[in-house]
This record gives C-alpha cells, sequence and structure tokens, in this order.
C-alpha cells in the first residue's frame, strides 16, 4: 500500500540515516522476491482497509500464516531391508497372542481343544534375567522376555515333543547369532530311531537321549524365527573341533574350513562346541543333587532329594550360612558327564568279533574319568579335557596355571542381604552360573563358542616318499654282437 503515501520512504529516510539503514534492511528480499517491508505494508493495509475489532489478533494470525506457510520437501524414503522386516513381524508376532481359527457357520472363534498344545516344564526364565543383570551377566531383561515366549513356543510345539526346555544362551556369529535351547524329547511309545551307518574304522556315536546325545538343541536366528533342529554330535565331529578355533558365521548350512578339516558344515560344528561347552561349564551347588537309583542294579540318575517323587531321598540340600561361600568352587559341581578323549561319554571298546577284513577301530586313549558331580575345584589341576584344563598366564618369565572360575557378587557391600553370586568360566568366557538363597541357580552361556586356550596349529602330513621304480622289460632289440 506504498501508493496511499507516496513519497513517505523518501521523506522519512532523509530525515535520520539510522531509519534509512533500518528500511533498507527491510526492504531486502529472500529468494523469492519477498521483503519484510512489503509484508508489513500489506498486513497494515489490510487492517486499515477492513478496520477489525480485533486488529492485534489479525496481525498475529498473519504473521503466523506467512511463517506456516513453507512447506518442506519430502524426505527421500529409504529402501527397507526384507531380512529385517521379516525379523521384526516374526517378533511382533511372538509377543502377540496366537490367532484363533474362526468357525465359519457361526464366525465365532474356536476354542482350542483340551491338549492339543504339548505338556513340558521350564525354568523361571524371567526370574533368572533378573539374577543375570544384579550381577551384570547375561542377556537384557527385554531379550529375555523375548527367550521365555519363544521357549513357551517350543515347549508347546505338539510335533516336537520336548519334555523339559531349557535355555542354553546365545552363540555370537560374524554375520548373525543363535539362540540356543536345549531339551529332553519325550520318546515315550516311538519306535527307538535306528542308529546311522559309521563307516568302517570310525567310532560310532552314542543313541539319541543317551550319553552325548541324551539331550536334543534347537536353535534360531532371531527370537520369533523358525526353530532348526541340530543333529546328534559324533565322536569324529567332537575330536575335529578340539584341533581348530573358528568363528560362526551364522549360517548353519555354511562350510567350515580349516586344517584338519571338519566333517560336517557350520550345524554340526555349533553343536559339538555346545556339547563341549555344557559338559565344562554347566554346573549345581553342591550337594543339591544326588544320584539315586530305583533298583540297586538299575542305572542312577541325578535327582533332588524331596522333590516330588523323591521325598525319601537323602541326603536333603543345606543352604550355607554365609552366602559368600557359594564364591568358592568346591561348593559347585558339575551336572553333565565328562566328554571323554574319544568324543563319547561312555568309552567305546572295539568287538572282539569285529569284521578281521573291515578297517580296526583305534583303541581309546588313556584317559580320566572325574564321574558325575565333581566339584569345581578339581579343575584347575585336572587333565580333563575341555573342562579340566586351565588358562596359562606369563609371571615372572613362567607359565603359571590360573583358576579356572572366578567369582563375583552383585554388590560389594557388606550386609546386604539377599545378594546374587555369580561364577564364571576362565576356560570357556561366556560361561556362568548365578545363585540366590531359596535355593535358586541358573545356568547360561553368551559368547562366540571359542576355549580360551593357546590355537596351536596341528602340523602338515608327512611327506610322503618318492615311489620305488618297478623295472620293466625293453622292447628294443639287443646290440648286434661285432
Amino acid at each position: 500500500h506504498a501508493d496511499r503515501w507516496p513519497g513517505t520512504t523518501v521523506a522519512m529516510a532523509s530525515e535520520d540515516p539510522k531509519l534509512q539503514e533500518a528500511i533498507a534492511f527491510l526492504q531486502k528480499t529472500n529468494l523469492n522476491g519477498e521483503s519484510v517491508y512489503e509484508q508489513l505494508a500489506k498486513v497494515v493495509g489490510k487492517v486499515l482497509d477492513e478496520k477489525p475489532e480485533d486488529a492485534v489478533d489479525l496481525l498475529e494470525t498473519s504473521v503466523i500464516a506467512k511463517k506456516t506457510a513453507f512447506k518442506p520437501a519430502d524426505p527421500p524414503l529409504m529402501a527397507a531391508d526384507p531380512k529385517n522386516v521379516a525379523t521384526a513381524v516374526a517378533l511382533k508376532e511372538l509377543y502377540c497372542a496366537p490367532k484363533r481359527e474362526i468357525d465359519p457357520e457361526s464366525g465365532e472363534p474356536i476354542e482350542p481343544e483340551e491338549g492339543l498344545l504339548n505338556k513340558f516344564k521350564s525354568e523361571d526364565i524371567v526370574g533368572d534375567a533378573t539374577m543375570y543383570q544384579a550381577v551384570g551377566l547375561g542377556l537384557s531383561l527385554s531379550e529375555m522376555y523375548g527367550v521365555m515366549l519363544a521357549v513357551k513356543r517350543l515347549g508347546e510345539d505338539p510335533k516336537r515333543k520336548c519334555g523339559t526346555v531349557r535355555f542354553f544362551g546365545k552363540v555370537l556369529g560374524t554375520n548373525g547369532d543363535y539362540y540356543v535351547f536345549e531339551t529332553a524329547i519325550n520318546r515315550e511309545g516311538d519306535e527307538p530311531e535306528a542308529p546311522p551307518e559309521t563307516p568302517a574304522g570310525e567310532i560310532p556315536p552314542e543313541p539319541a537321549g543317551e550319553g552325548s546325545n541324551e539331550y536334543t538343541y534347537f536353535v534360531c536366528s532371531h527370537l520369533g524365527g523358525a526353530f532348526v533342529r541340530l543333529p546328534d554330535v559324533t565322536p569324529k565331529a567332537v575330536v575335529a573341533a578340539r584341533k581348530i578355533k573358528k568363528y560362526f558365521t551364522g549360517d548353519l548350512d555354511a562350510p567350515v574350513w580349516s586344517y584338519p578339516s571338519f566333517p560336517g558344515n557350520e550345524a554340526m560344528y555349533l553343536r559339538a562346541q555346545i556339547g563341549r561347552i555344557a559338559s565344562a561349564t554347566v554346573v549345581c551347588p553342591n550337594g543339591y543333587l544326588v544320584e539315586h537309583s530305583e533298583t540297586e542294579d538299575g542305572p542312577k540318575l541325578l535327582v533332588e532329594p524331596g522333590s516330588e517323587g523323591f521325598e525319601e531321598v537323602e541326603p536333603k540340600y543345606q543352604e550355607k550360612e554365609d552366602l559368600q561361600e557359594m564364591r568358592e568352587p568346591v561348593n559347585w559341581t558339575h551336572r553333565y558327564r565328562y566328554l571323554k578323549k574319544q568324543g563319547r561319554v561312555e568309552t567305546y571298546e572295539p568287538p572282539e568279533d569285529a569284521d578281521p577284513d573291515a578297517a580296526p577301530v583305534e583303541p581309546p586313549e588313556p584317559d580320566v574319568d572325574p564321574g558325575l558331580l565333581s566339584t569345581l575345584d578339581g579343575d584347575t589341576e585336572s587333565e580333563c579335557v575341555d573342562w579340566g584344563s586351565c588358562v596359562m598366564e606369563e609371571i615372572d618369565g613362567s607359565a603359571q596355571k590360573q583358576p579356572a572360575w572366578t567369582s563375583c557378587t552383585s554388590s560389594n557391600v557388606v550386609g546386604v542381604k539377599n545378594q546374587t553370586v555369580a561364577i564364571k568360566s576362565m576356560v570357556w568366557p561366556g560361561a556362568f552360573a548365578v545363585y540366590q538363597p531359596g535355593p535358586k541357580f541358573s545356568n547360561c552361556y553368551v559368547g562366540y563358542g571359542i576355549k580360551n586356550a593357546p590355537y596351536v596349529p596341528a602340523p602338515p602330513p608327512a611327506v610322503m616318499t618318492e615311489a620305488e621304480e618297478i623295472p620293466k622289460e625293453s622292447d628294443a632289440l639287443p646290440p648286434k654282437a661285432e
């Protein structure tokens, strides 16, 4: 509305240099050719033309309208990785209630039949997670809640027939991780599985449900993902796994490139490492479990005295008066059998009536047998493979043995009640057990599946000797006599 007062700007500017400078600043234009002076002139002109009662509000509205008139360009859309989308959808479905089928006639959801879901036993996973958090070990509470839901899904699956499900831990890899679940399959009423054929000259594996294959392991790459059953471990795989050190890739079908060569893919290597770790690090308080047999000649089983069905078994577990005593290895025992040098729990002796034409089986090496429920205080000096060896450290120029186990508590303040005690394996970093009065304890593993021991590469095979020259007749004519 500069036409209403022509020459006003020039007249006012000529009076005061500062005013002239201020008006010049207001008349600066932006990229769209607009200036503050023009906008103010339009607003004042509109107020004078309309003469509204709420002139102040109209002025404020005009300024806000100009401020919000700018609309930035839409940000570029990032292409979502289909793998990440599938993982997020699977995790969301894990946290949701299972969808029930709809009756097509009534349109109402069909109630699941009673007994359709498999019944199984499991530990208090969320309760164990609080103990893990107290000592700063294991996975987070939110992740352990997802583990609890995954255990529920695996245990209730009627096709799996799991009698018990335990969260073994999380094995880390370079391109992906494995959530590992340890199960005891209910084989009642099922025909025994035929053992796989063992090549001549090799040690046969132990049957499913016995020895090194007492438990069946399932893994999934992410919570909510599909469960994959790992194969039963073979002695050949265990022996080969002890000779190599290799990170996992996260792909069960990936080949294991190593020397000496490994007999199988990553699924078998993972199963072999799980067997070694479980044999070495799954522990319980000393006296919590005892060996019991229903008959004198019957097999001995580990039972909890005083539990259901074993009320008369003695002696019952007595808690320590001082919780700090649980930091001592002597108050803990191994729960699983020792995995011997042969790669089996039970030593295999070649039968005397073996086929003489077949390749002979090597006799077992001399080995120690610490027995079930051996205390952890003997691990440092023990000669047992996997859970008997200890970490060596250079001290004053000489290698000295270090303790195979270390301990910690949830608080260093003396007199704090209801503390949590943890013991950690130094031979298998990532393996630990926690304990609270009750008694309440739990085992878990979170690591790369690699033993803390010096890596000594296997020497190459001996160089083969040259083949002997075999004389052969010559077709050339003999020389003529002179």
